[in-house]
């Protein structure tokens, strides 16, 4: 897709956040105060004790900052095409898709920017950079910092793709499609209060764990974080190359209402 058809949906998508004022700002509050009642849960849970699964106040508030930041990254990004695959499937509306010369998972993936969730990134991203300059950083953790946040954002683009990609073959399953959200919300909490052999399962098979602590273990030792970072990278790239091999199957798969 080019720079241009981008800016064209981007523009598009701009237009539908201001049809929908009212909405998109019920949106936007209600994410902030989601938000804002985490934070508090942080002051409340330190107002007991100094230090939690081995991390510091600012460490734990850093934690939740980083993992909202890498999802609303996501909603802005892609929550808007994964919303609307099952309803167009069902309905047979992806004619206008295929008919375009253009690769058709970008550009569906890519086709709706969720602007509400781009003004609540406008908020989360500088707190969280704050949160982190607490700690004296090398520029190394910084890039490693970077990296963890680049591919975290792919991580949770490509489990959500391909559940919703489940149905091209089976309607009524989006129920389902909540299932990542639950999976990656539960483990919003640092990784040593988890029994070991969870923390192996959260780290390895499905790697959220190494999702949401991934970036605040950096502030503690790098070497670490390259442990969570390498099978964070390798699920990553399994599960984009899984949704791209169902989208193939799937758009072979489909049958157009017209």
């Amino acid at each position: 897709m080019s720079w241009q058809l981008y800016w064209l949906l981007a523009k598009q998508s701009f237009k539908t956040f201001l049809t929908y004022r009212m909405t998109s700002v019920l949106v936007v509050l209600f994410g902030f105060l989601f938000t804002l009642i985490e934070i508090t849960a942080g002051f409340v849970y330190y107002s007991f004790t100094n230090r939690i699964g081995g991390l510091s106040f600012f460490q734990y508030e850093g934690l939740i900052m980083s993992l909202t930041s890498i999802t609303t990254t996501y909603q802005f990004l892609f929550i808007g095409a994964h919303e609307s695959l099952a309803e167009d499937l069902v309905e047979g509306n992806l004619d206008y898709l295929f008919l375009r010369p253009i690769a058709s998972y970008w550009y569906y993936a890519l086709r709706q920017l969720d602007f509400p969730s781009g003004v609540n990134l406008l908020v989360y991203l500088p707190v969280t950079v704050w949160l982190l300059t607490r700690f004296s950083l090398p520029w190394t953790a910084w890039g490693l910092i970077a990296i963890f946040y680049g591919i975290g954002v792919l991580f949770v683009f490509a489990l959500n793709q391909v559940v919703v990609e489940i149905s091209f073959w089976y309607d009524h399953l989006t129920a389902l499609n909540g299932v990542p959200e639950d999976v990656i919300d539960a483990a919003n909490r640092p990784a040593r209060i988890y029994p070991r052999w969870l923390q192996l399962l959260l780290v390895t098979v499905i790697p959220v764990l190494a999702l949401s602590n991934g970036i605040v273990t950096v502030t503690i030792n790098q070497w670490q974080a390259l442990q969570l970072l390498l099978p964070l990278s390798v699920v990553t790239i399994m599960l984009l190359w899984g949704s791209f091999y169902l989208w193939k199957r799937g758009t072979a798969h489909y049958v157009s209402a017209n």
